[in-house]
């Protein structure tokens, strides 16, 4: 379901080992389906190449399927039961971890003007992304709910931890990676889709270069949901300049960043604050289900975290990093991308 190249290859002479064995023994191989001709063999030879859609390649197999255990009933026991158990185990055991934070003491203003200690603990993206993907669940909406994203962490972290239930639910730039899409992709699925919810995931970095498009949900009471999630930074090069660029850190922090919400304000748009996890159960709430018919935002304050795993440039699929670990070197810093 992607380009083949090699940012799913990883390291070629690494790449796919046991089905270039089976290749060799005649039991197996690399298929490559693709609609262009000129994408045949660019990356890997295949052991074989189909010249079609994705869907015709795979109505095609599955009437074979069908056919062939209808033909000889021995064909039945040759089903995906084993892979999908091992695929369960894998997630167990290398599940998708949530980055927390220890929970603070901090002075507050109570409501009487009087000086108080109230507890507080930060978030991160995955922990924002994770409460709002439970409470959509929780209300049987995610069949009914359509994402934008930028490009950067937040959208890695959506790919993640959004529970996809329907094709075409993810409106994303992936292989060109236009940052700032977001808002404009969720104004046009929810002009395209307006009994559905339509929610924008974005990141500061992202949002700052086409929030002047509010001006268009405000001026047509577009009734999307914009959830900026802001940890002043570019996160994702951050990253790559700390792991693969000794810490030689250029145009990655967003230390002006503007107010979003008396941003939104000023186009006359509801906005919501969260910094914390104890308000974000309820101001999620609030944001997701309780104006359907006009635009909100929401602005969430988080930390820099990274998403994990990821696979350092020139090193095999199977090398992942796995944790925010500093790097014990062995990376090939002329393989990053520029």
């Amino acid at each position: 379901g992607s380009r083949f190249d090699d940012r799913i290859t990883g390291r070629m002479s690494d790449y796919v080992p046991e089905a270039r064995k089976a290749a060799a023994e005649y039991r197996g191989g690399v298929i490559h389906v693709d609609l262009r001709l000129s994408q045949k063999a660019e990356q890997v030879e295949p052991t074989y190449f189909v010249h079609s859609t994705g869907k015709k390649f795979l109505d095609v197999m599955n009437a074979e399927i069908s056919k062939r255990r209808q033909e000889d009933p021995e064909e039945n026991d040759i089903n995906t039961a084993e892979w999908l158990k091992h695929k369960d185990e894998l997630q167990k055991e290398y599940p998708v971890k949530i980055p927390h934070f220890p929970t603070e003491i901090v002075k507050a203003i109570d409501e009487l003007g009087n000086e108080t200690e109230i507890e507080r603990t930060k978030m991160s993206a995955q922990s924002v992304v994770t409460e709002m993907n439970r409470q959509i669940l929780g209300a049987g909406q995610m069949d009914e709910t359509i994402f934008s994203t930028g490009v950067g962490i937040h959208q890695m972290v959506a790919a993640q931890l959004i529970t996809w239930t329907q094709p075409k639910q993810m409106i994303s730039s992936g292989s060109l990676g236009t940052m700032g899409v977001a808002l404009g992709f969720v104004i046009g699925c929810k002009l395209a889709n307006g009994h559905k919810m339509c929610i924008a995931v974005d990141g500061d970095g992202s949002f700052n270069m086409t929030f002047t498009e509010l001006k268009t949900v405000a001026e047509q009471n577009i009734p999307v949901k914009i959830m900026v999630l802001d940890n002043e930074s570019q996160m994702m090069v951050e990253y790559w300049q700390r792991l693969f660029h000794d810490e030689r850190y250029l145009a990655v922090t967003n230390t002006q960043n503007p107010d979003y919400c008396m941003l939104a304000q000023s186009f006359g748009i509801k906005n919501l604050y969260c910094d914390s996890a104890e308000d974000l159960e309820e101001v999620m709430k609030e944001f997701l289900f309780a104006d359907p018919d006009k635009p909100v935002l929401l602005h969430a304050r988080i930390e820099k975290t990274p998403c994990l795993p990821l696979v350092a440039p020139g090193a095999p699929l199977q090398d992942m990093i796995l944790e925010d670990l500093e790097s014990e070197g062995g990376f090939d810093p002329s393989a990053a991308p520029s």
